[in-house]
This record gives C-alpha cells, structure tokens and sequence, in this order.
C-alpha cells in the first residue's frame, strides 16, 4: 500500500468527525465562549465542515459573524469568478457567500457590548468596496454598510429593551378555581 500524496484528497470520513466533534465542543460553550473561540477558529476542512451548522444558528451574533468571515480570509477569492475557483477552495467559498449573505439579510443581529476583533481590516473591506464601485468594478462579497453599521460603532446598536409581560387575565379556570381557594373575588348567588 502506497502512501497517500499530498495531491490526495482526504479521507471523506475524517472532516466529518472532526465537524461533530467541534460542534459537540461548540454547543456546550457559553454564548460569550463560543463567540471567542469561532472568531479564533483555523480555517481548514473539518473545520468549515462543522461552522456551516454552527453559522446557520439564530444565536450567532453580528460582530462574531463578521469575525469568522473574515478569518476565512475572503480576499483570496473576491475577484474570482466561481468558476475559477479551486475544488480544493469550494467548501470555504460556500460559507463565506452564506455568511456574507445572511449578514445583508439581517439574519445577524448585534449584540450590545460585543466587540468587533476584525474593525480594522472591516473598514479596509468597505473601503475598497467604494473604490470598486468607483471602478465600476465588483467583487463577489459586497458587504452593506448601513447593516454591518451597528457591529462598527456601538452607539449605533443601543441594548434593546427587554418586552414586559402582558398581565395575565383570568381565565374560565381562574373564574372557578379562584373563590374556591380564597384568590378571588367572592361571586354572590342571588336565589
């Protein structure tokens, strides 16, 4: 049996086990953890296998969706037609198009008080869209500037206020239950 090249694909098997076991590893992490450690992932095949579940969460904040997109290093890929895209990059491209475009979407809320670890080079993205767009010119990611705003500057995101409670009315088991056990108000018979 020879030894496997370089130029050999992987093991089908190994990313995949690799992505269950970083799931199993992200999901019991801390919301505040979790946001650490994906903004700190490595890019490489077991791991975009397991960030593609992980990115599709509704808990997944704006600032640290941002963060992985850029930890994928999209500048790599922005000026390449889809088809020019190496097989070996396909998987990569996917989650960085799914980020980018659920980040346009709003699906990625802002978190208050989180901290964008990637503002430097965020603003170097923007700006290089304006030059593009100057250009006449597009890259394959265009990040909205009004959405990835509020993840920028935090005065533009205030801590949403918290939903009070509608005070609950009685029902017809209160009706009855209530006079019963002394919780209500007591209901003549008029005989």
């Amino acid at each position: 049996m020879r030894a496997p090249e370089i130029s050999d694909p992987p093991d089908s098997t190994f990313p995949h086990q690799t992505a269950i076991a970083l799931l199993e590893r992200l999901n019991s992490l801390e919301p505040e953890a979790r946001a650490t450690a994906l903004v700190a992932l490595p890019w490489d095949a077991a791991t975009v296998v397991g960030l593609r579940p992980v990115m599709a969460r509704r808990d997944i904040d704006l600032a640290t969706a941002l963060g992985v997109f850029f930890r994928g290093a999209p500048e790599r890929f922005n000026y390449m037609h889809k088809h020019e895209v190496p097989a070996a990059h396909l998987a990569e491209v996917r989650l960085l198009d799914n980020i980018c475009q659920r980040v346009n979407s709003g699906f990625y809320l802002p978190q208050p008080g989180r901290s964008l670890v990637c503002r430097d080079r965020l603003t170097r993205w923007l700006a290089a869209q304006e030059a593009d767009r100057a250009a006449r010119r597009r890259g394959r990611w265009i990040l909205d500037p009004a959405i990835v705003a509020a993840a920028r500057d935090a005065a533009a995101c205030p801590a949403p206020e918290l939903p009070r409670p509608a005070p609950r009315k009685g029902g017809l088991w209160q009706a009855l239950v209530a006079p019963v056990r002394g919780l209500g108000p007591m209901r003549r018979r008029d005989g």
